[in-house]
């Protein structure tokens, strides 16, 4: 279940937004990554009591079911979840397209070249999950093993080098809600621990397993990217973050281990944002449906294309294929944060509303969600 959890975490998000954590919070982007783990660890502790107590494989969406009888209530939540999944694919699909753009190098319009790359695997992605629900099982595997193997392998290249100094110095004066906004780009990177709890009713003594698996998993997955955080501030200038802070992981995989380390970078980051396009069409698809049968979602939802998709899974992925297009990566970033942090709050109401069948702490779950509002609020407040 730990694998499980470092697949779904480590990932796409990592080595698209390093770089534009440090843009923001500079010096501070150690605290900004330890503040988010801490804030994960706090909502774990709420995915980790509900799926003690209620060990079914729906994960987020049964919970919401469970705790809010009211069907918009808790078809409303799920659909927040749906949004922040779709808004994913996007930001996913556009790290992928910039990866390919800075691996090529075309001479010019490198948004137009872009945008196809993403265009392009956000299509094919869509239509392998509207034709089969196949299990990608030992790909998974590999790709999990393939991106934690490389990004160690930069970590301790980077400790073993004796000329370790910090290369980015920031000169800006990092203001407080810059930082939340930075606190909660970073919180992305965490987004995922939830799959965790899918495999709940498939694990023997759920409550202690699914706990120590989210903790432990969070616990590894800070260290991660605590140390990862090290390594580029210590090898990126800062110049050539502000040109390239999507690839910052790359420009230092370089510049450590040559162009053999550099080119394995992408085939990681590559085959993570694949498999990370690929599992959330999946998810998305199946909560679209079950929310269209509930009418929280137009009909078109329950409406067969073909055997594993909807016309409304269809018109989703359109909507996904025009924010690529028209929105740049910043903005999808920024609007992907929101709603994942938004739809992880709907898990501390969940937690609440059933505190006394999950036996949680009322301080613990008040205090999680306290901190989670405020990065919320602080990390909206930042981008008016």
């Amino acid at each position: 279940v730990i694998s499980l959890g470092l697949g779904s975490i480590i990932g796409a998000g990592i080595f698209a937004l390093l770089g534009q954590v440090i843009l923001l919070a500079g010096n501070m982007t150690y605290i900004a990554f330890f503040i988010a783990g801490i804030t994960a660890i706090f909502s774990g502790y709420s995915y980790a009591k509900l799926a003690g107590r209620y060990p079914q494989s729906g994960g987020l969406t049964d919970y919401f079911h469970i705790a809010f009888k009211t069907k918009f209530v808790s078809g409303g939540l799920s659909l927040i979840y749906m949004i922040a999944s779709a808004v994913s694919i996007a930001m996913l699909a556009k790290s992928f397209g910039i990866y390919a753009v800075e691996l090529i190098k075309p001479i010019s319009n490198h948004l137009l070249y872009t945008n196809l790359f993403a265009v392009g695997i956000t299509i094919i992605l869509a239509w392998l999950n509207m034709q089969t629900a196949a299990d990608v099982g030992w790909v998974e595997t590999f790709i999990v093993i393939l991106k934690l193997s490389i990004l160690i392998i930069i970590i301790s290249s980077a400790y073993y080098q004796s000329n370790l100094q910090l290369a980015f110095i920031s000169s800006k004066q990092i203001e407080y809600f810059d930082f939340l906004h930075s606190v909660g780009v970073t919180f992305f990177a965490y987004a995922g621990y939830g799959v965790i709890t899918n495999a709940a009713a498939n694990v023997h003594k759920p409550k202690r397993t699914m706990a120590l698996a989210i903790y432990i998993t969070l616990i590894i997955v800070m260290l991660v990217y605590l140390n990862l955080a090290y390594v580029v501030l210590n090898y990126t200038p800062q110049s050539d973050l502000l040109h390239d802070p999507e690839t910052s992981i790359a420009l230092v995989a370089n510049k450590l281990l040559g162009k053999w380390g550099y080119y394995f970078l992408y085939l990681a980051a590559g085959l993570a944002f694949i498999s990370g396009i690929n599992a959330t069409f999946f998810s998305m698809f199946r909560i679209s449906q079950a929310l269209g049968k509930f009418k929280v979602l137009p009909k078109i939802y329950t409406i067969p294309l073909t055997k594993n998709a909807t016309y409304g899974n269809a018109f989703t992925s359109f909507l996904i294929i025009l924010s690529i297009i028209f929105m740049d990566f910043s903005s999808i970033v920024n609007l992907s944060s929101a709603a994942f942090l938004l739809s992880y709050l709907g898990i501390f109401a969940a937690n609440w509303r059933l505190r006394k069948e999950t036996r949680s702490s009322p301080e613990i779950i008040l205090f999680g969600s306290a901190l989670m509002s405020v990065i919320l609020v602080g990390f909206i407040v930042s981008l008016m």
